[in-house]
């Protein structure tokens, strides 16, 4: 007979240390063997071993709450305790949070512990860790009855300052959450998008099929001729650079977009949200923004942003783990944006008519699609309890702190090779991300082969360096007139949760060696 296992019927389970205590390498093993060998096995089960002796299954069975970090956050003890938080070995340098983060120690354990329960009563295992851990595994109030995902939807409208919950969409990444805007967006030809050349496929992609399957205009912001970003470009420069294209006249009866990112991929730069949405709305146009860097790197307020929609990744900043992120749809205040649920799964249960009013719940309608990895989900809101413990503004400011400090240290060693220049922490422009390009020749479009090929070959040389240490890459166009790419910078990420100061030295001083490697001049 099958039962569903508690923890009192789990006896060959064993419960975890707490995670501050824990040897990160024998974490990462153990875990990875229950999380391999569970699907295929089942916990309790005995598995083969040398033919003298047979070993159990060993998964952990107990949810852990974020580890209590305790300090001054000005002092650098304090971050190296928030920094054991983290399954990151020391002899890795990772500095490439801006493609994807890592799991905290003890949201990776309950992960494997939403899965346990989920594999041993897929009906009912949502009300069983509430029952077990009524504190950690609330259930939330929804359309469809009592949920974990309710209760998680709301801790996210808390953290981020939704009107309501009702506005809050657990999604697989930024690109899921922006072919959901686009899918329920009734686009007519006339309509237009104003966006900017900077953008991530996540966007470009959806609002390149608007404008080729809906007849809808594109208006493009060239944002390569204000590359590099001086120090001397203000937030009104930066409106003046979209005002024209959002007070051009529109046909009769057509709808006005401003698509935009809060932070491009490409350098770094972080848009003024507020005040580009306040633009919008002064000319009547509705506001699409994708923050994929934005969760878990930037003090978000959904309220004061004024966004209509938001869709940004949990698996970045927030080191949230693989498929996941947030999705924003403003349902509160006055002069909603049409939006007919995007999700065609339960399309046909709501009634036009509850649609063109926008009388339905986005958290329940636009949520449910299918089967929801919700563990997945769960563990990611789990991260963001260690960010809400820490502090999500302390974290931007640690995070823009390194990178100001590491962008001091690129401006003496290579004067005038930053793509966006040093700013100090709260500037509207501020983020943790650095790009840069040491090379002479940056700006000439003849020089470009061979400057993608010196900053790609430096980047494969520091990920093979002993400790090895990931940044990135990124290129883009000069401007809109420029047959291809030209323009090339390195992308550093310093996340605020486990990079230090040591760690922007270490990979400094070994960037600037592999640079003079290539023999390629520098500035």
């Amino acid at each position: 007979m099958i039962t569903r296992s508690r923890k009192a019927q789990s006896p060959d389970v064993q419960q975890q240390a707490p995670a501050e205590g824990w040897n990160r390498r024998e974490f990462i093993q153990g875990v990875a063997t229950a999380t391999a060998m569970g699907g295929m096995m089942g916990p309790g089960v005995a598995l083969a071993g040398d033919g003298h002796h047979r070993n159990k299954l060993r998964l952990p069975n107990t949810l852990q709450a974020p580890p209590e970090i305790h300090g001054d956050p000005t002092h650098e003890h304090y971050w190296a305790k928030v920094r054991r938080a983290f399954t990151l070995d020391q002899d890795y340098i990772h500095m490439n949070t801006g493609t994807t983060g890592s799991l905290p120690a003890f949201a990776l354990a309950n992960l494997a512990v939403y899965n346990l329960y989920k594999a041993q009563d897929p009906k009912d295992w949502e009300a069983n860790l509430n029952a077990d851990y009524p504190d950690l595994f609330p259930l939330g109030a929804s359309v469809f009855g009592p949920s974990g995902l309710a209760a998680r939807q709301q801790q996210v409208a808390d953290a981020y300052n939704a009107a309501s919950v009702s506005e809050v969409v657990l999604s697989y990444n930024t690109t899921d959450g922006c072919n959901l805007i686009f899918a329920g967006t009734p686009w007519q030809p006339g309509d237009r998008i104003v966006t900017t050349s900077f953008e991530h496929p996540a966007l470009s992609g959806p609002i390149a099929w608007a404008q080729a399957t809906r007849g809808v205009e594109v208006v493009t912001i060239d944002m390569g001729l204000v590359t590099p970003f001086t120090a001397d470009i203000t937030v009104q420069d930066v409106l003046d650079l979209f005002e024209p294209a959002l007070a051009a006249p529109l046909p009769a009866g057509a709808k006005q977009y401003l698509a935009f990112s809060e932070i491009f991929y490409k350098n770094g730069l972080r848009l003024p949200v507020e005040d580009l949405c306040a633009l919008a709305r002064a000319y009547g146009a509705y506001s699409i923004v994708d923050t994929a860097h934005g969760f878990g790197m930037l003090p978000i307020d959904f309220q004061a942003y004024g966004a209509d929609f938001m869709s940004g990744a949990g698996h970045k900043w927030l080191c949230g783990g693989p498929g996941t992120g947030n999705l924003y749809i403003r349902s509160t205040g006055t002069n909603l944006p049409p939006f007919d649920l995007g999700n065609f799964f339960l399309y046909a249960y709501v009634s036009p008519a509850d649609m063109s009013v926008r009388a339905y719940d986005p958290s329940a309608w636009v949520q449910l699609r299918g089967e929801n990895n919700r563990p997945a989900l769960y563990a990611m809101t789990d991260s963001l309890a260690l960010f809400q413990q820490v502090g999500i503004d302390a974290i931007y400011q640690r995070g823009v702190e390194l990178g100001n400090y590491l962008k001091a240290k690129i401006e003496a060693q290579w004067p005038g090779a930053l793509w966006v220049e040093a700013r100090e922490p709260y500037s509207p422009f501020a983020t943790a991300l650095t790009a840069f390009n040491p090379f002479v020749g940056r700006d000439d479009s003849s020089a470009y082969e061979a400057l993608h090929t010196a900053v790609s070959d430096v980047v494969d040389a520091l990920a093979a360096d002993d400790p090895k240490t990931y940044i990135r890459y990124t290129t883009w166009e000069s401007s809109l007139a420029a047959a291809g790419d030209d323009r090339v910078g390195f992308r550093v990420s310093t996340h605020g949760v486990y990079n230090n100061y040591d760690e922007v030295d270490d990979m400094f001083d070994r960037l600037v060696y592999h640079v003079q490697q290539t023999g390629v001049p520098t500035i």
